[in-house]
């Protein structure tokens, strides 16, 4: 049996990355999936992200752009993608990924496998190996991504899904609202609500270029705080990893694990509080961070 997939990409300003991500995606090896077409949203970009596409699209035909002059945000720009997909499955990459072997069909593996599975998430990986703190920090948050996702699924929870790279049935989501800044939480729970099921791929592996200032990485982590406390407001659905039951065994663990860092697991706690108060704060006053992606 030959299923066919579409891939939709959010690509702002993503020029060094797109044309090789692109070629990643084009060249997984499919077998019975059918890689029907690849949706590239470059809404706002002001760089060569639309050249680059144009490029590959005129030697694959199933590059498809969508670009317009106004940066949309990531929720509207998967909307965007949602609409213009052909196939019942999508999958979601974001646009400064490096693909892993075989991540795609792997990832899509269980929705076809089983049609109670509604949304799979993949595995990500920072992509570069840096020796100082912040390449310390997102090697700890990723690993204790992958330990609270197995924790989860071993209890039969229902896992944190990454919105880096993740899959979905078209159902599952009939638009993202625009006060959503967890995309990748809201499928879950539209997915939950509709009677699917949520995994985690470990397998399906991505690598991503994760914050190295100081600047960038409280910012990153504001968002995904300022993301969960909407999704709690609006859906009143707690994001599991946000559950102390849940992330205070889990973290223990991986600080055990890792005490010859103590002083990077010290300054990476006390970073993440200060994005927690920002974050706050933002929930507080009712901002919403729409152009995110």
């Amino acid at each position: 049996m030959t299923v066919r997939v579409s891939a939709g990409i959010p690509a702002y300003n993503e020029e060094k990355t797109i044309k090789q991500l692109l070629e990643a995606i084009l060249s997984q090896p499919m077998k019975a999936i059918v890689l029907e077409e690849v949706i590239v949203e470059t809404s706002g970009s002001t760089d060569a992200t639309d050249a680059k596409v144009i490029e590959a699209l005129e030697a694959d035909s199933r590059i498809k752009l969508i670009s317009g002059k106004k940066r949309k945000g990531k929720s509207a720009t998967l909307n965007t993608i949602l609409r213009h997909a052909k196939e019942d499955v999508v999958v979601f990459i974001d646009g400064d990924v490096v693909l892993g072997r075989s991540c795609v069909p792997v990832l899509i593996r269980p929705l076809l496998r089983d049609g109670k599975v509604g949304v799979a998430s993949g595995k990500v990986m920072p992509i570069v190996e840096r020796n100082d703190f912040f390449g310390f920090a997102s090697r700890f948050i990723r690993e204790l991504h992958h330990e609270l996702c197995d924790y989860l699924t071993n209890r039969n929870v229902t896992p944190k899904v990454d919105g880096t790279f993740y899959a979905i049935r078209k159902n599952v989501v009939e638009r993202f609202p625009s006060h959503v800044v967890s995309d990748d939480e809201y499928a879950s729970w539209c997915a939950q609500n509709k009677g699917y099921r949520v995994v985690y791929v470990p397998e399906a592996v991505v690598y991503t270029k994760d914050p190295a200032s100081l600047q960038d990485f409280v910012r990153w982590q504001k968002r995904i705080t300022v993301g969960q406390m909407y999704i709690k407001r609006h859906l009143n659905y707690t994001v599991p990893t946000m559950k102390a039951s849940i992330l205070l065994p889990v973290s223990l663990k991986l600080i055990k694990k890792h005490w010859r860092e103590t002083p990077h697991i010290l300054t990476l706690i006390s970073l993440v509080g200060i994005s927690l108060i920002l974050a706050f704060k933002t929930f507080l006053q009712h901002e919403i961070p729409y152009i995110y992606g």
